[in-house]
């Protein structure tokens, strides 16, 4: 020991002694921050103490900082951070990366992705970073040696040290534009919940020729005439119509239907109110002097009034061989919201029986998603995007409590991931009526996000017939249009659990799987076989390897493992080499704090990164995974 931490200290190295027992330093350690210690300071340490370790006091003092990464997990999100080092040294369990501090008069803490929040640090548990006023254990130590070619390299070679930082703004490239979308047009059982609201008001009064002889409401009665004239007024805004526009179009509604216009004030006042949300709402559609900008033709949804201008026919296209090279290099730029089944644009269905842990899955997976986290467990996550999550059945304390878990286990999502829940204006949202719809329109309007989550689907459509294949049409049609204004669309949705027509399939008709185009399966993992067998879930027993320990086994000291979900698939519609049959989230709280983490199994993408840190070529890798080599290489970042 005494040799090796000479050895060190003729680098220019500041050297500190560690009890064996504890791993802490042996002096009080604060001078050696900023001068090495004398050459007769070493001899004395270790004469005194020769069984203890040596440690270097890192940072601006040394020359040098220190990536540990403790775990699976860090190795990985070190890579995937550019944080790469041909100089690095084995540990207990993992590795330390070597850079060279950059000696700029900026002071670099110790950081610890434990606890970090995410935005000066990856919030990676077992990723730290050793820096001013931090050491690291140094070979000899037990359990600590060099990994890098000495023939070849030196520490002179450690790469300089780049400052980590987060990459949470969101993508906001693409041509889909979210104010422009529409679900008025969505087909359901009763026809005039989906006209406009011109449309159906003459059905209305159709319907009822004996109350209305004259083909007109009156006032008073009952008969929503007011009402029936904000909903006007609103859709000839959505259209695009603005100021005297939208008072010639409220006249004309009035003219038509009222036996009795609304007084002058009143009138004015309605129109007012609706202009002064669109305002608040949408700032951008306006110029610096508040006039209302008027949107192209082209954007505008024409839904609402017969006096609406004809549009120009559009421009048709097929697709012809010729667009084959084309659709493919489109198609392999598809970056991941979470890799390998959430893509920009598809249509989802996560599906599990009740208390299969299926919404606890989803909202962590999304938070991590929102956050702008590298990881969520075996998925990656290509960029960060907003959320707008439907939930239909948490309360108030769930609603609470789930943040809470949220924050803890992946950080803090600002304003990337909004829930909305009955109780937030105090009634239900019933998506089988066009009032559910538009109040739905608004909320995508307001939160402009990337994900739309409705969870669960017997709960936004009250009463769905789910044994109905004609039933599934409005909600195939709703995502459909969802995801064609450029939004990807999660339904989450019920299994049976056994005895009710299909042990964990989905419950309902086939009809339910026309449209999407993967089908994720939720499933809950216990270790006991009789509780397993009462809540119809996984016994751990059961697995060739039990999925517990090892989950236990990624958990740091003081965390406790409460819960673990199977992930599969069901259809998927483009299965690739990117897709693993099973993965599996553990979910750890700390016994003192209650903090949390994600634990888990690893995606076959990671495992080959894993082993190219360990030094194996893309040739060996894909042999060993079953993947092709270059599938290999270019998730090692590898040119061909």
């Amino acid at each position: 020991m005494l040799e090796a931490a000479l050895d060190y200290w003729e680098r220019g190295w500041s050297i500190i002694p560690i009890k064996p027992e504890t791993k802490r330093p042996a002096i009080k350690w604060m001078d050696y921050q900023d001068r090495q210690p004398t050459q007769e300071e070493i001899y004395a340490w270790w004469e005194q103490w020769p069984d203890h370790l040596i440690a270097i006091v890192t940072g601006e003092v040394s020359g040098l900082v220190v990536v540990d990464c403790d775990n699976e997990d860090a190795l990985h999100a070190a890579y995937d951070a550019g944080m790469r080092s041909p100089i690095r040294a084995k540990t207990k369990r993992g590795l330390h990366l070597y850079f060279t501090h950059p000696k700029d008069g900026i002071r670099r803490g110790p950081r610890a992705g434990v606890n970090s929040r995410g935005d000066d640090w990856p919030k990676i548990n077992g990723l730290d970073f050793r820096g001013d006023g931090s050491y690291a254990l140094l070979p000899p130590s037990p359990g600590y040696s060099w990994d890098y070619p000495k023939h070849t390299l030196d520490f002179d070679d450690a790469p300089l040290w780049q400052d980590w930082t987060p990459k949470i703004a969101p993508d906001t490239s693409g041509e889909f534009r979210f104010e422009t979308l529409s679900l008025g047009h969505v087909r359901e059982f009763a026809a005039e919940d989906f006209m406009s609201e011109w449309d159906r008001t003459a059905k209305y009064i159709a319907d009822r020729a004996e109350q209305f002889p004259d083909g007109k409401l009156p006032t008073g009665g009952s008969n929503g005439r007011n009402m029936r004239l904000t909903r006007y007024v609103s859709e000839c805004i959505m259209d695009g119509y603005f100021a005297d526009e939208l008072r010639l179009r409220a006249y004309a509604f009035q003219h038509e239907f009222f036996v009795e216009p609304l007084g002058e004030r009143e009138f004015e006042a309605t129109c007012r109110s609706i202009e002064e949300a669109e305002k608040r709402n949408h700032p951008e559609r306006f110029d610096d002097e508040g006039r209302y900008i008027p949107r192209p033709e082209s954007a505008m949804v024409t839904t609402t009034a017969p006096i609406a201008p004809a549009k120009p026919e559009p421009v048709r296209k097929l697709i012809q061989m010729q667009d084959a090279d084309e659709l493919a290099r489109q198609a392999q730029a598809k970056t991941y919201l979470i890799e390998p089944w959430l893509s920009p644009q598809t249509i989802v269905q996560l599906v599990g029986y009740s208390g299969s842990g299926k919404s606890m899955f989803l909202q962590h997976a999304l938070g991590a998603l929102a956050c702008g986290r590298k990881y969520f467990g075996p998925f990656e996550i290509g960029r960060t995007a907003r959320v707008l999550y439907l939930d239909f059945e948490m309360s108030m304390g769930t609603v609470a409590t789930r943040l809470q878990e949220i924050r803890s286990a992946q950080g803090d999502t600002a304003d990337r991931l909004n829930i909305w829940t009955p109780f937030i204006e105090g009634k239900d949202m019933n998506l089988k009526t066009q009032d559910g719809l538009m109040a739905l329109q608004g909320w995508i309007e307001l939160c402009r996000p990337d994900v739309v989550v409705i969870d669960t689907v017997r709960s936004a459509w009250v009463g769905l017939e789910e044994n109905s294949a004609d039933a599934w049409a409005p909600v195939n049609q709703m995502a459909l249009r969802i995801r064609n204004a450029g939004m990807a669309v999660i339904l989450v949705h019920h299994s049976n659990k056994p005895g009710e027509g299909g042990f964990q399939r989905e419950a309902g008709s086939t009809n339910q799987l026309t449209v999407l185009e993967t089908q994720v399966r939720v499933a809950q993992v216990y270790e006991d076989e009789q509780v397993a067998l009462q809540k119809a879930a996984v016994w751990d027993g059961d697995y060739a390897a039990p999925v517990w320990p090892l989950l236990r086994d990624k958990c740091p000291p003081g965390y406790r493992l409460y819960m673990v979900n199977e992930i599969s698939y069901g259809k998927v519609r483009e299965w690739s080499d990117i897709h693993d049959q099973l993965q599996w989230i553990g979910y750890a709280a700390h016994d003192a704090d209650d903090s949390r983490i994600i634990v888990s199994s690893r995606s076959t993408k990671q495992r080959a990164k894993d082993m190219a840190l360990s030094g194996w070529e893309p040739e060996a890798i894909a042999s060993m995974l079953g993947r092709p080599v270059r599938l290999v290489r270019d998730w090692l970042e590898i040119a061909p």
